[in-house]
């Protein structure tokens, strides 16, 4: 880029009768040059189609998991596919293939393929569809470790007992060892859809609770200690577990310590409806659920789906859906399909033993921006905690896409404002995407991952390093 300059022009007096050129020579001062926020070419990641083809040809992009393996300059990541299913619907008893893919940074910004080395076989798996993941360090060996809640929820049916059960899978840890992750499945298969890692234990939520303990080099069952972990979501908070629940009529969440509820936050059900979910399309199998209201608003279910911590504040996301163009009215049938889904931030704080909500103001909150995760991390270096949300961008949707980038809310005051990021790079890929931010190159200012949902034309990674703070 060509430096800019700034010309400066000295007046001139002249004294009567005395000359003066008509064009005086201006004075030329260099300034910096404008440093822009993203570098104008991203890293790439080639397309794993050679690993992940082993399980199916196109399948979901579950997770881009950022980790340091080989202890470079340059982060590296662990993806997981799964396929999804070709008939979906229908009833199916085969467990999910799935395919995991370690991509290994070279210091200097080049990535390549090497399942050898880090899981040490080629086509290493966790075994179905994953559907959260949580990050600790299990073996206390200074390394990441990662719990997987796992189910095979790839589209079958699950209308009774019998098809819900084969909606099951093992819950999956991926453990450090000295060169890369082994990759262990335990406990007994469930739905699995919530997970945490507490210190060395990990802690898995689905129908049925289970948690396990790794000392001396084996696991141990616990799962006695945690009579109630939320098939939703459910977040460890020192000693206390906090519980997305939904019983008796109502939905919110329960302050668990020593598997006893000391305070909740409910919300009572407004009235019910019958609802065919996505899985069931076309079946004729309704089931009727409740409709809550929040902010003045009905909507289908609306449960607390994932929590962060944010130094002393609990932030939630509450998950609900509507009809795209009519009202919702008692006992009437909706179809999911027939839905928009819509997403709620929330907040909460522990006030000895009580869990108390807060009225925390969310200026330019996209409610409308679907997605199933977020980050609790100071993205701007002003010590602290903003929220990064990983919205989808699909192209069934009718609001403006984000392609790509994630909706960012920078902590402001104990306020939050949605950060105008409509000049940042997009995912280049025209296809269904999503996005988050990480620290990949570990200079100090956080950089844009992208990646498809699915892969269906490709799962091509692209990576924009930043070159200052996101919000100088």
């Amino acid at each position: 880029m060509k430096p800019f300059f700034i010309t400066l022009i000295t007046s001139v007096l002249v004294s009567c009768g005395s000359s003066s050129s008509s064009n005086p020579t201006p004075e030329v001062v260099p300034i910096d040059e404008i440093i822009e926020l993203f570098n104008s070419t991203p890293i790439v990641l080639s397309d794993s189609v050679s690993y992940y083809s082993h399980a199916c040809n196109s399948p979901s992009f579950q997770f881009l998991i950022p980790v340091d393996i080989n202890n470079d300059s340059f982060i590296d990541f662990i993806a997981h596919f799964w396929c999804d299913s070709e008939t979906p619907a229908e009833i199916d008893t085969k467990d999910v293939p799935d395919a995991l893919v370690a991509y290994l940074s070279d210091g200097y910004g080049n990535y390549s393929v090497d399942n050898i080395a880090v899981f040490g076989e080629m086509y290493p798996k966790l075994g179905g569809a994953s559907r959260k993941y949580a990050r600790g360090d299990i073996n206390d060996d200074g390394k990441d470790d990662f719990a997987f809640a796992m189910n095979a929820e790839d589209g079958r049916a699950a209308y009774d007992y019998e098809t819900t059960i084969m909606n099951y899978a093992y819950p999956a840890i991926l453990l450090s060892s000295s060169t890369g992750f082994e990759v262990v499945n335990l406990g007994e298969k469930d739905w699995g859809h919530s997970v945490q890692i507490k210190n060395n234990e990990a802690l898995f939520g689905g129908h049925n609770a289970q948690a396990f303990k790794y000392e001396d080099n084996q696991w141990v069952d616990i799962s006695d200690q945690y009579d109630e972990l939320s098939f939703a979501s459910f977040l460890v908070f020192d000693e206390y577990i906090i519980n997305s629940v939904r019983k008796n009529e109502q939905q919110g969440l329960e302050l668990v310590i020593n598997n006893e509820v000391i305070s909740s936050i409910m919300h009572d059900e407004v009235f019910k409806v019958y609802f065919e979910a996505w899985n069931n399309t076309g079946t004729g199998n309704y089931e009727q659920i409740g409709v809550y209201e929040y902010r003045g608003e009905y909507y289908f279910h609306g449960m607390t789906t994932e929590m962060c911590r944010k130094d002393d504040l609990i932030v939630a996301t509450i998950n609900a859906s509507k009809p795209i163009d009519r009202e919702i009215i008692e006992n009437e049938y909706y179809s999911q399909n027939e839905t928009s889904p819509v997403v709620l931030l929330s907040f909460y704080e522990i006030n000895d033993g009580v869990l108390i909500e807060r009225d925390i103001q969310v200026t330019g909150e996209e409610i409308n921006h679907n997605y199933n995760f977020f980050d609790c991390k100071d993205i701007n270096q002003d010590n602290k905690k903003d929220i990064v949300a990983q919205v989808f961008s699909q192209s069934w949707d009718t609001l403006p896409d984000n392609k790509g980038v994630p909706e960012i809310y920078v902590n402001s005051s104990n306020e939050y404002f949605n950060l105008d990021t409509s000049s940042w790079p997009v995912y280049s890929i025209q296809d269904d995407s999503q996005g988050y931010m990480f620290d990949i190159d570990q200079s100090g200012t956080h950089d844009l991952i992208m990646y498809p949902l699915k892969a269906n034309i490709s799962a091509e990674v692209e990576i924009y390093l930043t070159n200052k703070n996101l919000t100088d």
